[in-house]
């Protein structure tokens, strides 16, 4: 991959990270909307298209079928974080499958000197991700 993709795929995937902190610091209500369902939404938007990723991973030949399986488990609970109550059970559980996915792209890039720089970008952004979970998880509570 190239130094340009690779700063792009770094500048995006942190950029993608940015809604999480902007809808935790605004107010419950923005133009009508509340905040809360939005980052729950978004969440489940971003974790599902993670699974997505995974299954493409798979369709190339570089997973088995237990990254398939995997990716589909994930998106489908992914999407049914958004009809579970309270919010803070969808967003505790949209934390785990977030780490979940990590775990995935840690086992399915193990061997691939490659994917290393991949691997970091993903930590660190779950990190970034994971500690607006934490956030969020605190303002439910």
């Amino acid at each position: 991959m190239s130094p340009l993709s690779k700063t792009t795929s770094t500048v995006l995937t942190y950029a993608g990270a940015l809604p999480f902190w902007l809808l935790l610091m605004a107010p419950q209500t923005l133009f009508g909307v509340d905040t809360t369902e939005a980052y729950l939404a978004y969440g489940a938007v971003i974790s599902a298209f993670m699974a997505g990723t995974l299954w493409g991973v798979a369709q190339m030949g570089k997973a088995g079928i237990a990254t398939i399986v995997a990716s589909n488990v994930l998106a489908l609970l992914s999407f049914a974080t958004l009809l579970l109550q309270p919010p803070a059970l969808a967003a505790g559980i949209q934390l785990v499958v977030f780490g979940m996915l990590l775990l995935a792209d840690r086992i399915v890039f193990a061997g691939d000197a490659e994917r290393r720089w991949y691997l970091r970008l993903r930590t660190g952004v779950t990190v970034v991700v994971a500690l607006a979970y934490v956030a969020m998880l605190y303002r439910l509570a």
